[in-house]
């Protein structure tokens, strides 16, 4: 019986010509064993004697196809290889985020030379794209893709595709944010946001924009980097996702999504000294776009809450009131660190919150909110994420031995928090 439910099994995971073939040649092989052998089966053991020879030349059979050189020639049908099930997950991945892409194309006014003379009012396009993030058309992109238009116009993806006119709602010039908003009285397919904290360094991802005008790209890569900082024409960028997924001129303001289908950032620049996309992209983290949305009620501000740290819809920069210096080796011996982290407080502006509770010059903050602090990048992203008003718990080493600080974070409008 046994081997009976092997047969079976084992019919199961292999094609089924073979094993017809198998059965005929083990009833042959079985009548002719017994004529050669001269007794008589019974009829009720006739199943046992055949299953006894088919489990043998199931054996035989084995042996045989597991031969080097006839490798594939019984491989079991309806096999998916990992490659499918990844290929699957991209295609439904792109299928679900493309409706929520839009192409963008501004028409600007300035000067432009044109057969060596400077023609002044010349109307030139630029092109980008952007993110649909409300049922109602509210659209996120970067304020570099808009800048100084006269006019934008959205195409929008679906089973038909529709240019409209946008205009814009708000604009952040210091984080390059922008949120337009569609002039119609239709229903959109907003994206699905992710939560950009749990990416990690390996991650695939999909960009998808409209690099060179051609609508709708879908580019791979991984997640190159992250928490990087970079400068461009003046506006620096904190908290950076790099990637190698490619993204050229005017697929800026698109998304970085992972296979979920989820927004993980908004890709904003390339590290490209000839123009052209060369392995180095950097996305916006989605978790501070959230806190921009919030700002005018597009996403509700209990769901921009992270880490338990509540992100403030107010506008402005956060600000410590203190300037600070990296902590190297030397540093580091000479207060008595236990380690080499943290930064150094140089000093303190007067009535700053940083004075008004108690940092003082000399101090190392090493913690914020928990947070171990690296260097100055890492604790001028934090105080900008944890929001005006919010209090930070802060660890300092000060005279050999730690204390916290709980510290309200003040408005830096107009100036810098970190020096």
């Amino acid at each position: 019986m046994l081997d009976i439910l092997n047969i079976k099994k084992n019919f199961c995971e292999t094609t089924t010509t073979p094993w017809i073939i198998l059965l005929v040649i083990a009833m042959v092989f079985v009548l002719g064993w017994v004529i050669y052998e001269g007794r008589t089966v019974e009829p009720e053991n006739f199943t046992e004697e055949l299953s006894q020879k088919v489990s043998q030349g199931s054996e035989i059979l084995t042996n045989f196809a597991s031969q080097p050189g006839l490798k594939g020639s019984f491989q079991t049908t309806g096999t998916v290889s990992s490659g499918q099930f990844l290929q699957s997950d991209i295609k439904r991945t792109i299928a679900s985020i493309r409706p929520s892409v839009v192409n963008i194309k501004t028409l600007k006014t300035g000067g432009n030379y044109s057969s060596s003379a400077y023609q002044a009012n010349t109307e030139y396009e630029n092109i980008g794209s952007g993110i649909i993030v409300s049922t109602m058309g509210h659209i996120l992109t970067n304020y570099h893709v808009i800048a100084n238009a006269n006019r934008i116009i959205v195409s929008v993806q679906g089973l038909n595709r529709q240019n409209y006119n946008a205009h814009v709602i708000d604009h952040h010039v210091d984080t390059d944010l922008t949120l337009l908003k569609i002039e119609a009285n239709e229903e959109f397919r907003p994206a699905e946001l992710g939560d950009s904290d749990l990416v990690e360094v390996g991650d695939m991802v999909l960009a998808i924009g409209n690099p060179f005008g051609l609508e709708q790209t879908v580019t791979s890569g991984i997640v190159s980097g992250l928490r990087k900082t970079l400068v461009i024409n003046g506006i620096t960028y904190h908290n950076m996702i790099q990637t190698d997924a490619p993204i050229n001129q005017g697929s800026s303001g698109g998304p970085l999504t992972n296979l979920n289908g989820e927004i993980i950032g908004i890709n904003t620049a390339i590290y490209a000294p000839t123009g052209v996309f060369n392995g180095t992209g950097f996305a916006m983290p989605v978790n501070r776009i959230k806190r921009f949305l919030s700002e005018h009620q597009i996403m509700p501000f209990e769901l921009v809450a992270q880490n338990n740290r509540q992100y403030s819809p107010q506008r402005g920069k956060g600000w410590l009131g203190a300037e600070v210096q990296p902590v190297d080796k030397t540093t580091a011996y000479h207060l008595g660190l236990p380690y080499i982290g943290g930064v150094l407080v140089n000093g303190v502006f007067k009535d700053s919150p940083a004075h008004l509770n108690g940092l003082k010059r000399g101090d190392v903050i090493l913690e914020f909110d928990r947070c171990k602090i690296s260097d100055i990048d890492m604790l001028e992203n934090l105080i900008e994420n944890i929001g005006l008003g919010q209090t930070a718990r802060i660890l300092v080493y000060r005279d050999r031995r730690f204390s916290e600080l709980f510290i309200p974070i003040g408005d830096g409008a107009g100036l810098f928090e970190i020096r």
